[in-house]
């Protein structure tokens, strides 16, 4: 395991092993002839000249600005019982971090100066587990985000809620879970009707089936809607989650890892017809049939396209070494049943790749991904999808690093692209974004 500064890592499965990096031209699913590559503008850093700033997240406002959240080093900070996100031991410590939000009103070339989000010292967490932005129509900005539980242990934390006050700062930040260290890996969205719905891995029930899948309502006022409530269970316990709506909120969709008694790790889709407030049975995404007793720390991602059709994205490392890769697959009947998965980019040996996608206006699928170059660096990769399914782009390199590249993030809008992720130099890091003009 490649562990990085402040516990940044590339691969997060306990026990991996880089691989030996694959041809490209062999792992293309069938298609018709390739698209072009797209023009991706020169690297520009967010957060330059900050703390060891890491685990971006992108989002667009309403009123068109694209805005960045991440995480950095709170300079001279020290906890003493802070758990890691990814130390080797659940009582590993963290250096403190601190949550920024910046602005960018010209397409991601220049940026806003950060603010602070959380009003309290803490060991936000990163990587799989970053903090997460959404905003109302008003563009008011609502960040979630995550800290290690009072005793230090990784697996039962907490998950911690700010707004935009009314003075150009943010309210002081308050715990959503009800029972204390048990949350983690939330995720938030401002809902069509303007409410705000949050979801995370929850353990307040270790049986029968452990790790829950929790939710609640806010509104834009920031006060609780609903309580916590659980709506699915069995979860793997340390991958993100992935959202979608349609018909104006009154359909949710949710996406997981799961993992059963044997310890096998499929993907499953939950749906909502009632806003959030119930949902059916989940469907597994694919039979990949991995088993590993360990959770993979890299989470599904889906979007919705104009015609309804959904589009989810994952990593395993399926039955064998060599059905290890990037996979895609489409639901064409509202989450009913999904297509047989596409091989995106193969690997030969075991090793975690995590991958984001977005869907475009254009009803374009664009998905980037880490992997391992010719020299054993992670660096980013970018794949795009017409919207006849069939036909993908060519692989494209995005980054450089001169340390390692990890977990892009993705978010797409009218005919902005923009793709943002870690990198690191020695014990330094940074954020760095590249952006491309698309049809719409």
């Amino acid at each position: 395991m490649k562990v990085l500064r402040s516990g940044r890592r590339i691969s997060v499965l306990h026990i991996s092993v880089f691989l030996i990096f694959s041809a490209y031209s062999a792992d293309l699913a069938p298609q018709s002839k390739p698209r072009p590559a797209l023009d991706f503008t020169a690297p520009i850093a967010i957060g330059a000249g900050r703390a060891n700033p890491g685990a971006p997240f992108l989002r667009f406002a309403p009123d068109g600005r694209l805005f960045a959240i991440w995480t950095e080093d709170r300079i001279g900070g020290k906890t003493k019982n802070a758990a890691a996100h990814h130390g080797t031991g659940k009582m590993a410590p963290s250096p403190l971090r601190d949550a920024l939000l910046a602005a960018s009103s010209d397409g991601g070339k220049t940026w806003s100066q950060a603010k602070h989000i959380n009003s309290v010292a803490e060991a936000i967490q990163s990587e799989e587990n970053g903090p997460k932005v959404a905003f109302t129509a008003d563009n008011r900005a609502y960040a979630v985000w995550s800290i290690p539980g009072d005793k230090g242990d990784k697996t039962r934390a907490n998950i911690r809620f700010a707004m935009e006050d009314n003075t150009g700062g943010f309210t002081a930040a308050r715990t959503l879970n009800e029972v204390k260290d048990t949350a983690r890996f939330p995720i938030i969205e401002a809902t069509p009707e303007g409410a705000l719905l949050v979801a995370w891995i929850d353990r307040r029930t270790d049986n029968p089936k452990p790790r829950q899948l929790y939710l609640m309502r806010i509104g834009a006022d920031g006060k609780a809607l609903t309580a916590n409530y659980p709506v699915g269970e069995g979860l793997c316990e340390c991958c993100k989650l992935g959202i979608a709506f349609a018909d104006v909120g009154k359909k949710v969709y949710i996406v997981d890892r799961q993992v059963n008694d044997k310890q096998v790790r499929n993907h499953v889709l939950r749906k909502s017809s009632d806003g959030g407030a119930s949902f059916g049975p989940p469907v597994e995404i694919s039979d990949d049939g991995w088993q590993v007793p360990s959770c993979p720390h890299s989470g599904p991602s889906i979007g919705r396209d104009r015609r309804g059709w959904l589009h989810v994205s994952w990593f395993t490392l399926g039955r064998s070494e060599e059905e290890a890769g990037i996979y895609y697959s489409v639901s064409k009947d509202d989450g009913k049943s999904f297509a047989p998965r596409q091989l995106v980019q193969v690997n030969t040996a075991p090793e975690i790749l995590y991958s984001n996608l977005a869907v475009g206006d254009n009803d374009f699928v664009y998905l980037a991904w880490s992997n391992l170059d010719n020299s054993g660096k992670a660096q980013i990769f970018l794949r795009s999808l017409a919207p006849d399914g069939n036909t993908w782009s060519p692989v494209q390199q995005l980054s450089n690093a001169k340390g390692n590249a990890s977990r892009p993030v993705l978010v797409t809008r009218s005919t902005q692209l923009h793709v943002a992720w870690t990198e690191t130099n020695g014990e330094d890091s940074s954020i760095v974004l590249r952006s491309a003009a698309v049809s719409q």
